[in-house]
């Protein structure tokens, strides 16, 4: 027979106070009626077990098991709970099993308590501060067995006592090994039990230490050192990872440390004690926030990494926040007016970084206008802020204040408070001056992290928190004086004006753009022909144009033909230390061909050519020669020195100073203005189509016998193919274009691939079979079935043919080029196929992409080609003139979308001298059209903006659309030729040119559409056919102009196909991992049987449209101009700065002698304060060396490890998961880890950009000398 049940007793308590002052209270497990139904059913000769029994089952087995156990503790003590079974059986016969709840406590002594009871008591009644739960799955248990041949009957009872004394102390022993004790050390405590058998007496003994006490404390001092080795591991592995960026070569290596170390941080605290019960909570958070870091990380554009950088910096400062809320909830902390001030220090430092860093990321990404926003009153609104936050600081270091409520809303309304300083800290300062703040708002994030390391007694964050603060403060002064200027000047905000302002006209009275010298791209090129030597500036300008690319494949050009190129970077010439670096080695530009100014400017004379890209204030020569000019002193890179210079400007408009540039009027400097993109695009292709008077240029600047040598040159040896590359015939009407010029030839078998070509499929190109053959390499087919059996990439222009979909094999590729609207049925086949199919009109339009854009290079064409064929057929002069008849006015053109296409055709009709007019619903396409010397016409629609995602156009609301239409029924009556090209991705083109507009044009208008492929914007297009309308206005529906220059296209197009080729890994590494490269993923039209093109790809957020000059409240409009402080003022900040070194001496004694006089400092603070400063030191020595090219690297790596203020977050978790304090802990730990992973992330992508250069030193040796033989001779 089984009987079970549960039963608590409270009958019994025994309580101690033993020799190493621990109390303990358990509660006496009654087992009365338990053995009494023992005695009764299992050993009484009247019941029935007794009978069945037999000799060789005359032995009693009593279990003792613990079912589960939770046990609660903290420093003072320890409380275990759960259920017990305990059962009696004879062997073959049925028992009796019963199950009993039990509670264990235990109190540690300290000098002054009253009395162990007392303690026990208050244990009992309040509830107890809790470091860590745990809970024991495991089921330990104890079992006796008694031979009952050795109990006589009249023993019996005595034999009950003993068994009742063994059952209860097996039970408390399994109850205090569920807290951590071991059996014995449960034993001593508890003393003997009711029942009068001893604890001698007891068959059970275990070893131990001598206490509960002491066994912990033993076990924390043995773990805390440990833990300790840790962390002082990790700090010393951060210097090492900041000293590692010093150079390139050990740039990787240093991000590497990095990592460790903040895993090394990272395991201090899962090690420490306390934190057992913390583990899933922080590894779920870490990894939810790292995939988030992660993601941003790979996908962030490199143009975009000041604004990464910004938004990393207000992570740590929210993190700081929400640790510093979490430490003050924690009941565990007493109070003490040092922790007070050190928490509302660290919330406010916090506070303020996360606010600045906002404004600083939403300034650079142009949600908030660049230009200074000053508020008025803004240093009486400064004052008052901060006088109020010192109040209420004052007021929290009340006891009563602090413990209570109100200590909660002083510190909300404190964070407010800095919260606000921090926008009024950086709103007033200008786009051009974010260098300074991001790295100011860098060595804040420092001082949060170092703030959070004293408020939480952590030496980790404190050393961390001081490298970071050191390492900003010190790229802050160099990047002040990199523009000649005092950090009070920068943070005074409101230095200079835009481009047109007043202040730049009266700089530069009565010059124009007719008063410089303008050289267009071919004369550029033919400069560079005779160059032996070239230096390139480039400023942020390259960056917002994102034609670094380009301009890397123009130096490729250059060196390839032997010509010497350097880059000069000035230190704040992107929007962060190190950027335009960065921008260049993601152009794959070798890092030992960029040059810092310092090292340059000594030899700038020696160079023929120097070129100007997307810069202004830094090149000009005011900062050396003009003594009244705002930025006299501030150091430039002296570009006038070249023999001659070219500057790319869009127009003549002022830098962020607001002054003239005496450089434009220099007689050795050429203006070449325009779009830089479009500019570098036209270079480019002069360069290549000039490629044998470059080659021979170079040859001429050669020595004889070198000459020589490369007539026995040996011919080129290429790799063994492992790819086959397929180029079909087009089959589609009226395409002429093919896919591979023969000029792509020798590239391709390079790169490892041989070519299998379709007889005739360049011919309607002007390309012959021999054309391609004679490069070898090449075989040719008699038919497409052949081509598309035997090769592995398939190239075609236009989108595949069902039939060849069907033939289609798993393991080949083939890429296309063709627009996605009204596909269906393809996608359909293509969904049966599980071959690879790729589509260039979808690679995105990101810097690293330009290569592969085939989708610019075609409509360039067509731009081009759209504004001839329409003066083709208007009956009437382009350009205005002079005749006998009279004068002749210029035609006037409208162009309606200023893509690509559109630009092109208003560069193609202003050379024609047209009277060009352009529109487009984004406001960012203003100024690239007035650039080009067009007008724009702006939508009669106020405050209604038509910027899609990402600057493209979007479908408009009809508000918008009404307005739209009216707006060009306004216009069009006037315009002798219209060109359309409004397209919106994977939609019908918008309907623009009503019926009605074209009646109210002249007979004999031209109108092309552009957009005709996808509907067309005019009420009459037809799709590949001219008609003329009603009242005789000839509408040209033409979808396929670059096939109409078919050679220049398929010279473009191979140059697109060839290079999807390289990003995909060559013929070596084809496909693979590279197929989730992010410029060929969205190109990927199907792949493996499925069609997996998204038809609505995310788009990066796009710019802010340009303030209105009616703005209001300082966010639209002129800035206003601050207001100088008083005469006295100046003269205070004038003595100041000529002391500064004496007063910063003189205030730090005096700061530490009265804190040493006044206030009470603790030992432990000290200690803080002085690895605080120590670390300061190192890490201003640390950072010293860095070198500027890693100044951006050097930023994202120290925003990585200021995330290790996650160990604030850490040893906050433990507790009851709904509450604010594990609330608050949760979210620092999720932002911290977002900076950890997406800082190192980000700076390893980076680091990965840098390259040495694989040019032989001896070519650059040997090529100026020999040119200079040459010139001699």
């Amino acid at each position: 027979m089984e009987a079970t049940g549960s039963q608590a007793s409270d009958a019994f308590r025994s309580q101690t106070a033993s020799s190493s002052a621990t109390a303990c209270r358990g509660q006496q497990f009654e087992f009365g009626d338990f053995l009494g139904q023992v005695r009764q059913k299992l050993l009484s000769p009247d019941s029935e077990s007794y009978r069945q029994r037999q000799p060789s089952s005359q032995t009693l087995r009593i279990d003792v098991k613990r079912d589960h156990g939770v046990s609660v503790t903290n420093r003072r003590s320890c409380m275990s709970l759960g259920h017990m079974s305990v059962s009696a059986s004879f062997p073959g016969i049925t028992g009796l099993r019963q199950r009993f709840a039990y509670r264990w406590n235990q109190v540690v002594l300290r000098p002054g308590d009253t009395s162990s009871r007392d303690l026990l008591d208050d244990f009992e009644d309040d509830e107890p501060t809790i470091s860590a739960v745990r809970i024991d799955t495991t089921t330990p248990s104890y079992s006796i067995s008694v031979p009952m041949a050795l109990v006589s009957r009249p023993d019996l009872g005595s034999f009950m006592h003993v068994l009742n004394a063994w059952t209860s102390t097996a039970m408390k022993s399994l109850a205090g090994v569920a807290g951590g004790v071991p059996l014995m050390q449960a034993l001593q405590a508890l003393g003997n039990p009711a029942g009068g058998l001893g604890m001698a007496d007891l068959p059970l003994k275990l070893g131990g230490v001598g206490s509960i006490g002491g066994f912990l404390e033993e076990s924390e001092k043995s773990l805390a050192t440990h833990v300790g080795l840790f962390s002082l591991t990790s700090a010393v592995m951060f210097i090492g990872s900041i000293r590692g960026l010093n150079k390139h070569s050990t740039a990787r290596e240093g991000n590497y440390m990095g990592m460790v170390a903040t895993a090394l941080g990272i395991i201090s605290v899962l090690a420490s004690p306390g934190f057992h019960g913390a583990h899933l909570r922080f590894l779920l958070t870490f990894l939810a926030a790292g995939g988030v870091g992660y993601g941003v990380a790979t996908n962030v554009k490199m143009e975009d990494m000041p604004q990464l950088v910004a938004g990393f910096h207000s992570f740590v400062g929210l993190a700081a926040v929400f640790a510093g809320f979490a430490s003050y909830f924690n009941p565990a902390n007493p109070y003490s007016a040092m922790k007070a001030i050190e928490t509302a220090v660290g919330i406010a430092i916090g506070s303020l970084t996360f606010t600045g860093s906002v404004v600083a990321a939403a300034k650079l990404h142009e949600l908030i206008p660049g230009k200074p926003i000053i508020l008025d009153n803004r240093w009486l609104l400064n004052g008052l802020a901060v006088g109020t936050s010192a109040l209420l600081s004052g007021m929290f270091l009340n006891p009563a204040i602090f413990a209570s409520s109100g200590g909660t809303a002083i510190l909300l309304a404190n964070t407010a408070l800095w919260g606000f300083l921090g926008v009024n800290m950086v709103i007033p300062i200008g786009g051009a001056d974010m260098p300074v703040v991001v790295s100011l708002l860098n060595a804040f994030s420092g001082l949060a992290t170092s703030a959070a390391g004293f408020m939480l007694s952590n030496d980790l964050l404190t050393i961390s928190g001081a490298l970071i603060a050191s390492s900003g403060t010190l790229l802050s002064d160099i990047m002040c004086r990199g523009i000649n200027r005092s950090m009070y000047n920068v943070l005074l905000g409101g230095f200079g004006v835009d481009s047109g302002s007043a202040s730049a006209a009266a700089a530069a009275p009565g010059r124009t753009r007719q008063d410089v010298r303008e050289v267009s791209a071919v004369g550029f090129v033919g400069m560079l022909f005779a160059a032996k030597k070239v230096v390139i500036v480039p400023g942020y300008g390259l960056a917002v144009a994102r034609c670094q690319q380009k301009l890397a494949e123009i130096v490729a050009l250059l060196r390839k033909h032997n010509v010497i190129v350097h880059f000069a970077i000035h230190p704040v010439a992107g929007r962060m230390p190190g950027h335009m670096n960065v921008l260049l080695a993601e152009a794959d530009i070798p890092y030992d061909i960029v040059k810092e100014m310092e090292d340059i400017n000594a030899d700038m004379s020696s160079y023929d050519v120097g070129i100007v890209v997307g810069a202004n204030d830094i090149v000009n020569p005011a900062t050396q020669d003009d003594p009244t000019s705002p930025i006299y002193g501030m150091p430039a890179i002296e570009i006038w020195k070249c023999k001659q210079c070219v500057v790319l400007k869009r127009s003549m408009g002022t830098g962020y100073s607001g002054v003239d540039n005496p450089l434009f009027y220099l007689e050795n400097v050429k203006m070449l203005f325009g779009d830089a993109k479009q500019s570098m695009d036209n270079i480019h292709s002069c360069l290549e189509d000039s490629q044998d008077r470059l080659a021979a240029g170079s040859a001429a600047n050669f020595s004889a016998d070198q000459a020589a040598g490369g007539e026995n040159a040996e011919p080129e040896t290429f790799p063994e193919a492992s790819k086959v590359i397929g180029v079909l015939r087009e089959r589609a009407p009226g395409e002429a274009r093919v896919s591979l010029a023969p000029s792509a030839v020798v590239k391709l078998r390079r790169m490892g691939f041989s070519l299998l070509l379709e007889a005739g499929a360049g011919s309607a190109a002007g390309f012959q079979d021999e054309d391609y053959t004679k490069h070898g390499g090449v075989q040719v087919a008699e038919s497409a079935v052949e081509v598309l059996k035997q090769a592995d990439i398939v190239f075609k222009v236009s989108e595949p043919l069902l039939n060849e979909v069907q033939l289609l094999q798993g393991t080949q590729t083939m890429v296309g080029f063709w627009n996605m609207y009204g596909t269906q049925e393809l996608l359909d086949a293509l969904q049966q196929s599980s071959a690879s199919v790729v589509n260039l009109a979808l690679v995105p339009r990101v810097s690293r992409a330009q290569k592969l854009d085939a989708l610019t290079s075609m409509a360039n064409i067509a731009g081009y080609r759209a504004v001839l064929d329409a003066f083709n057929r208007f009956p009437r002069f382009s350009r205005a003139g002079s005749t006998a008849f009279g004068s002749v006015p210029p035609a006037k053109v409208f162009v309606i979308g200023a893509g690509v296409a559109g630009l092109s055709a208003i560069a193609t009709a202003h050379s024609l001298g047209c009277k060009v007019y352009a529109n487009d619903v984004r406001d960012a396409a203003r100024e690239q059209v007035e650039s080009m010397g067009a007008e724009f016409i702006a939508v009669d629609a106020q405050g209604i903006a038509g910027e899609g995602a990402g600057g493209y156009a979007t479908v408009m609301g009809e508000d918008f659309t009404r307005r739209q239409l009216a707006t060009y029924a306004r216009v069009v009556p006037d315009m002798d030729v219209i060109i359309t090209t409004a397209m919106i991705p994977n939609r019908a083109a918008p309907e623009l040119l009503t019926a009605e507009m074209i009646d109210t044009m002249k007979k004999g208008s031209v109108i092309v559409d552009l957009a005709a492929q996808t509907g067309g914007n005019c009420v009459y297009t037809e799709q590949d056919k001219t008609v003329v309308s009603p009242n005789g206005i000839t509408v040209i529906g033409e979808t396929n102009y670059p096939s109409m220059m078919a050679a220049q296209a398929s010279e473009m197009l191979g140059s697109n196909f060839t290079a999807l080729l390289e990003v995909l890994g060559g013929g070596s590494n084809f496909g693979g991992e590279h197929w989730d490269d992010p410029i060929v993923k969205p190109a990927v039209v199907a792949q493996g049987g499925r069609v997996v093109w998204d038809p609505n790809p995310p788009r990066p957020p796009a710019p802010a449209p340009a303030p209105d000059a009616s703005g209001v409240g300082g966010f639209g409009g002129a800035s206003p101009t601050p207001v100088p402080p008083p005469e006295e003022a100046n003269e205070i900040i004038k003595w100041i700065q000529e002391h500064k070194d004496e007063l910063a001496m003189g205030v730090g004694a005096a700061t530490i002698l009265g804190l040493g006089i006044a206030v009470d400092i603790p030992e432990a603070e000290l200690t803080h304060m002085g690895y605080f400063v120590l670390s300061c030191l190192i890490g201003h020595f640390t950072v010293a060396g860095v070198t500027p090219a890693l100044h951006t690297p050097l930023i994202s790596v120290t925003n990585a490890i200021s995330g290790i203020i996650v160990v604030g977050g850490m040893l906050q978790l433990s507790g009851p998961l709904i509450s604010a304090r594990v609330g608050c802990a949760l979210a620092a730990v999720f932002l911290s880890s977002v900076n950890i992973v997406g800082g190192f992330a980000v700076t390893a992508r980076m680091l990965e950009m840098f390259r040495e250069d694989t040019k032989p030193k001896s070519v650059q040796d040997k090529t100026p000398g020999s040119r200079a033989s040459s010139s001699h001779a």
